[in-house]
């Protein structure tokens, strides 16, 4: 299989976006200001996970967001 294909299939089955920590913090911190904006744009972006993205939603975390921690309190 040359690189081209292999990178095509890889591309088909590995989602570009998955929910991460950092970003569904920062949806609850606009969110809780009142700013539903984001919310709505992290829904958008993760109804199409497998899409090509140059933007924010497929970087690394932001320093904030590096040593975020959830716990569960049921």
């Amino acid at each position: 299989m040359d690189d081209a294909t292999r990178q095509q299939h890889m591309q088909r089955v590995n989602p570009a976006v998955v929910l991460r920590n950092w970003l569904a913090q920062r949806a609850i911190a606009s969110a809780e200001q009142g700013d539903m904006g984001e919310l709505h744009q992290l829904h958008q972006v993760l109804r199409d996970p497998f899409a090509d993205r140059d933007d924010d939603y497929v970087n690394r975390p932001p320093d904030w967001g590096k040593w975020l921690e959830v716990s569960c309190s049921s």
